[in-house]
């Protein structure tokens, strides 16, 4: 959901920095036909013939790839424990990119599918990146996830135990999501994997976060932080990325100044994230 345009990425763009286990084994994904594209001028997500059965051996790989790793083994009970603790009932991914083009948006989707195994959540993931085309949203459809269609700019409440996946989004969609939750009731059902918060307040001035993610920067402290360990063989799918969820107990005590907030305001020229305002049209075949 970043507001530069995305490059376009392939496998040869990575470091390799452990050896191919090769005796992964394959999970099984449901074989689906190819959509024809069409590309317009404007502003559009376009597709570009997308091998579907190709793209789909990839994700297979993928997601063997991460469940036989090193990188997996040492990260997953440390997640597990405290998602399977709060019981999750929803997953929502943000941001996942052009899984089309791109191999780390291909394993970003392999590892939220596979930690969705893990978990054993029955409910469908919901997706939205309003760069994704017509194809991919029906591919991830077809891979038994539900494509949001409304740029919320991240503002989804979390009604029930949630866990949100936003794999590199823009510090300004998490800040906007922890607005929309912004009463204990809420907030304590955020189960939030993206961008270390610990990371972002280190790395910025003080001004900048004030002005354009206050909400990150008065939560970090009643913030419980799980870093994901980032050896996996590429390390530029999930590093400076953490599992984050909030003291309840600490939050109890907060007086009513705490809450008491107004809806994120960005001064154009700060904004990281694709707004409302681009809607894409959507092209190619149903």
């Amino acid at each position: 959901m970043s507001k530069q345009h995305t490059p376009t990425c392939d496998s040869d763009g990575f470091i390799l920095v452990s050896s191919r286990n090769k005796n992964y084994v394959n999970r099984p994904v449901k074989r689906l036909t190819n959509f024809e594209s069409q590309s317009t001028n404007g502003a559009t997500t376009e597709d570009h013939n997308i091998d579907i059965n190709i793209f789909l051996r990839k994700l297979s790989e993928a997601e063997s790839d991460l469940v036989t790793s090193a990188f997996f083994k040492a990260n997953i009970d440390r997640l597990l424990t405290p998602l399977e603790r709060a019981n999750i009932k929803a997953i929502i991914c943000l941001g996942i990119g052009k899984l089309s083009e791109c191999v780390i948006s291909r394993f970003q989707l392999a590892f939220v599918r596979c930690l969705q195994r893990e978990l054993n959540i029955k409910g469908k993931i919901r997706y939205y990146d309003p760069i994704l085309s017509r194809q991919e949203g029906q591919i991830l459809e077809q891979l038994d996830g539900i494509v949001l269609e409304e740029n919320l700019e991240g503002k989804y409440i979390a009604e029930e135990k949630t866990l949100f996946y936003l794999p590199h989004c823009p510090k300004q969609i998490s800040n906007n999501l922890l607005w929309r939750n912004w009463k204990l009731e809420f907030l304590q059902n955020v189960f939030l994997i993206g961008n270390s918060f610990e990371e972002i307040v280190s790395k910025n001035p003080q001004r900048l976060l004030r002005k354009n993610i206050p909400f990150i920067l008065n939560v970090k402290d009643h913030c419980i932080e799980i870093k994901i360990e980032n050896n996996f063989k590429f390390k530029e799918i999930f590093n400076d990325t953490s599992l984050h969820y909030f003291d309840k107990a600490a939050l109890r005590d907060k007086d009513q100044h705490f809450w008491e907030t107004d809806e994120p305001q960005y001064n154009e020229e700060d904004i990281e994230f694709i707004t409302r305002k681009f809607q894409p049209e959507k092209h190619g075949h149903n």
